[in-house]
């Protein structure tokens, strides 16, 4: 008959090994003396913007002063409203190259630039057709 081993815990007592997976002489000191592994404590944040989209913020922040700063875009491009303009209206919408193209923007006062994201019959009237860039029907 085979003969199991003696061995010491890392507490001090004997215990009997009976086979070669155990280490410690109970549960109890296993979990007080078995080495924990590191964990890692950086952790990762997503960022907000991408880098791509950041370098076309800042091309953009440019832009929008100099737009806004233009006689013709100082006053809100809606009929009747005679209010500074300090938004900017993308007409075609700003996706793709639409978000840097000039020529689809709109000096608007920030009224009536939440008024056309909010009222269809608004934005149907003033904002240019995302496929063709003329008036929508």
């Amino acid at each position: 008959m085979q003969r199991h081993k003696e061995k010491k815990c890392e507490c001090g007592s004997y215990f009997t090994q009976y086979n070669s997976l155990r280490k410690y002489c109970s549960w109890a000191c296993e979990k007080k003396y078995k080495p924990r592994p590191q964990i890692s404590t950086k952790k990762y944040t997503i960022p907000k913007v991408s880098k791509k989209q950041a370098e076309l913020n800042k091309i953009y922040s440019k832009l929008r002063i100099e737009f806004l700063s233009r006689p013709e875009n100082q006053i809100c491009f809606i009929e009747g409203c005679s209010k500074k303009a300090n938004s900017i209206e993308h007409r075609a919408g700003r996706w793709g190259s639409n978000f840097l193209d000039t020529t689809t923007w709109a000096g608007c006062c920030i009224e009536h630039n939440l008024e056309l994201e909010k009222n269809t019959e608004l934005s149907k009237k003033y904002q240019l057709s995302k496929i063709t860039g003329k008036p929508k029907n």
